[in-house]
């Protein structure tokens, strides 16, 4: 039991170090805000979208009403095999958009229906057709600012970056679970950016995601990454830094910021937490893979610290016994109290500053005041998406995935 009490603190000691490097990172790269007056860069956006007909409009109607020069944009929409109306409402709404917008049925594109990586042959097919200098992707249930594309434009032009993550943040939450989401996902916003500052590149969103159509071309797209139905961004993004490292970055800034909603049950979050970690197999870059396995270790070790005294505890409740050995051999459960509460206190601590930061760029302070809640979630979430999202296959939209 010592030893693993050792342990524990090593995992503790890297876990705090590890934390307190993204809030440093996150907090030393730089926010942009400016906005060029005149821009020159032809984008096309591409929207995959699945089942999206409750949604997909609402997307339409904001890119429509974007601040950008209407000859320099255009709009892709790719319909991955939909069961309901998503096809039909973009092709009504094609008639009488004020910029291009093309829609496509995937089924009419795919050479063979023998796929399991439907959004990366939608986005690829799109990236084909596309005319624009940059490509930019989102999903069909986002919501964007009007500066939104002006804003990429802007940093584009000014760092001629190869691929360019931008921020992503959820709206609409309301429970005390749906906060939790929220918080946990400016988090992983800021060690995105964080990560891409230390030039890790294994981090970044589909949601909002910007790079040269000729990069993506130049690293052949998504060929030899598309054994995952996900990855669609992650795994890009590592393969394009490999060609271009110097020129991949995160835009940090607010007009940037596309807009998504929480899971709203249970389930469904659990579904898609399975698929953002089956990613997790596919990464090259060995270090993400440590340090993701570390803090998977870190949070176990707290359940295991816990759990054992709880355990001893009622043993010795149960089976008391009053001599000196036996007082003797109770103090590693002592120990193990006080190791549990020590990493319960560093825990909250680090994240408490790192995610205040975070949460303050998206400006959603207010998610703050439900801190200690997120945080019974985030320590119970961890090892089981862990644990369970490397074995099970996930449900996405009708589908049964892996």
């Amino acid at each position: 039991m010592l030893l693993f009490l050792f342990i524990s603190f090593l995992l503790t000691v890297f876990y705090v170090g590890i934390m307190l490097t993204y809030k440093n990172e996150w907090n030393e790269l730089g926010e942009q805000s400016a906005l060029a007056e005149t821009v020159q860069t032809s984008i096309s956006v591409i929207i995959p979208a699945r089942n999206e007909a409750k949604n997909i409009a609402t997307l339409l109607k904001d890119i429509s009403q974007q601040n950008y020069p209407t000859s320099l944009l255009e709009v892709i929409v790719v319909d991955d095999f939909s069961e309901d109306a998503t096809y039909t409402i973009c092709e009504n709404l094609a008639k009488d958009f004020p910029v291009s917008l093309s829609v496509y049925k995937l089924q009419d594109i795919l050479a063979t229906d023998a796929t399991n990586v439907y959004k990366k042959r939608a986005i690829e097919a799109a990236v084909l057709k596309a005319k624009g200098t940059l490509i930019v992707t989102t999903d069909a249930d986002c919501s964007v600012q009007t500066n939104w594309l002006r804003s990429i434009a802007t940093y584009y032009e000014q760092t001629h970056a190869k691929l360019i993550a931008a921020p992503v943040c959820f709206q609409n939450d309301n429970s005390y679970f749906e906060k939790f989401q929220t918080l946990d996902f400016c988090g992983m916003q800021a060690i995105t950016g964080a990560s891409l500052n230390m030039e890790m590149f294994n981090m970044a969103n589909g949601a909002n995601l910007a790079y040269e159509k000729q990069a993506f071309l130049a690293v052949e797209g998504y060929r030899n990454i598309d054994q995952k139905a996900s990855g669609d961004d992650m795994l890009l993004v590592y393969k394009i830094a490999q060609k271009f490292a110097a020129n991949v970055h995160f835009l940090k800034n607010k007009a940037a910021i596309v807009f998504t909603e929480p899971q709203r049950t249970l389930s469904d979050f659990l579904q898609q937490r399975y698929r953002w970690t089956s990613k997790s197999r596919s990464y090259q870059d060995k270090r993400i893979t440590l340090i993701l396995g570390l803090v998977y270790l870190f949070v176990l070790s707290i359940w295991v610290n816990g759990l054992y005294f709880l355990c001893k505890s009622v043993y010795s409740i149960l089976f008391p016994q009053h001599t000196l050995v036996a007082l003797i051999q109770f103090l590693p459960v002592f120990f193990s109290l006080g190791m549990f509460l020590f990493q319960l206190l560093c825990k909250c601590i680090i994240d408490y500053f790192f995610l205040k930061s975070a949460a303050h760029f998206f400006k959603r302070d207010d998610l703050m005041h439900t801190f200690f809640i997120s945080e019974l979630y985030h320590i119970w979430y961890i090892p089981f998406v862990g644990t369970f999202g490397n074995i099970f296959q996930y449900n996405w939209k009708g589908r049964k995935l892996s």
